[in-house]
């Protein structure tokens, strides 16, 4: 999509309204720019980047249901064979949310991702593994990362935004070792009245064929956070993201000193019978252990649900109780499409009436 396409205006207000007033998304000059810019010439950093915005519509009235967009990046100087699709927003409506459009947002970039790396191939900018091969993503690691709250009981939709990755197989980078924070997007006149306010966020990675491994080499690691905050230099000042990406990197080194190459990928529940998987990623522990106290977490550190753990030790262990109680009622209407041949765009099938019997 170009910022000329009618489709832009709508689908990047309805982004913005979800995501800008927090400050998690570019305003709407910096989108239009990135579309606008020639994707087969490196950033400053050697990075190649290709902006995407993709809307999927109602098949039956053509109304927008929601939009997703991201980048495609990658860094010879990073990872000769490393590709990550940055799935920065996604949004659905919600007539469409529990639907097969939610699936196919999340796996479209896939295809742009592939036709990037034959464009980059094709000029001479890149050099592919398996260039006849589009099919093994020309011999690429590709990874699809994306970025969510912790979890917290209170918080519904960072339970409802965990599942959906989870039954999308993604896994949290471990945030003892990787300790991420989303940048300040909001504006530079009011960050600095306020001061720089990254958000402490999980990365969720989905490492494409590799999905069973439980462990992410230090140096994919490192590939990832660099991309991103390339990224992320488009728009945020250097100054403003150093900080947070040097911890990051820290952390990383500081594992690697003591003979370690890799770090755990987390993973996260689907349904009501792992919610288990939630107790890493509660966000008052993540905080306390992880980040620390700072402009970000205070609120959380020292809020109701530090005083509801100070009262009830047992409190995470109960609410997932009543989670899981609550999840097992509901249905998975849109998570079966993701078995293995599913085609969303087949007709559906129409119930076959039984055949007369024959007469005695």
């Amino acid at each position: 999509m170009r910022p000329d396409h009618p489709d832009f205006k709508r689908a990047f207000q309805i982004l913005w309204d979800a995501f800008g007033p927090s400050g998690e998304m570019e305003p709407e000059p910096v989108i239009r720019e990135m579309m606008l810019d020639d994707a087969t010439v490196p950033m400053e950093q050697g990075s190649f980047a290709r902006y995407f915005m993709i809307v999927a519509r109602d098949r039956a009235t053509g109304t927008i249901r929601g939009v997703r967009d991201g980048r495609v990046m990658l860094n010879p100087a990073y990872g000769p064979e490393f590709c990550l699709v940055y799935l920065s927003h996604i949004f659905m409506l919600p007539e469409a949310r529990g639907t097969v459009l939610t699936y196919w947002l999340r796996i479209a970039p896939l295809d742009l991702a592939v036709t990037y790396l034959h464009v980059l191939h094709q000029k001479g900018k890149i050099q592919l593994p398996l260039p006849d091969q589009p099919g093994k993503y020309y011999g690429m690691r590709v990874d699809l990362a994306a970025e969510t709250e912790f979890f917290s009981p209170e918080d519904k939709l960072s339970l409802q935004r965990i599942l959906f990755y989870g039954r999308g197989g993604f896994d949290c980078i471990d945030p003892h070792h990787f300790p991420y924070r989303q940048p300040d997007f909001r504006d530079k006149e009011m960050i600095a009245r306020t001061g720089d306010r990254p958000v402490p966020f999980m990365l969720l990675v989905r490492r494409v064929g590799r999905e069973r491994e439980a462990r992410l080499p230090i140096d994919e690691a490192r590939a990832i956070i660099e991309l991103l905050y390339d990224d992320f230099e488009t728009f945020c000042e250097p100054q403003h993201l150093a900080s947070s990406l040097d911890i990051v990197l820290g952390r990383l080194e500081e594992r690697r000193s003591r003979g370690k190459n890799d770090v755990a990928l987390l993973p996260l529940p689907t349904g009501p019978r792992d919610l288990k998987r939630l107790r890493p990623l509660f966000r008052y522990d993540a905080y306390r252990k992880h980040y620390g106290p700072g402009p970000t977490t205070d609120a959380v550190l020292q809020g109701p649900t530090a005083q509801k753990i100070a009262e009830n030790p047992s409190w995470l262990d109960e609410e997932l109780a009543r989670i899981s109680q609550e999840l097992a009622k509901t249905p998975r209407w849109v998570y079966a499409s993701r078995d293995k041949g599913f085609d969303p765009d087949a007709p559906e099938e129409q119930p076959v009436a039984p055949a007369p019997k024959e007469p005695e």
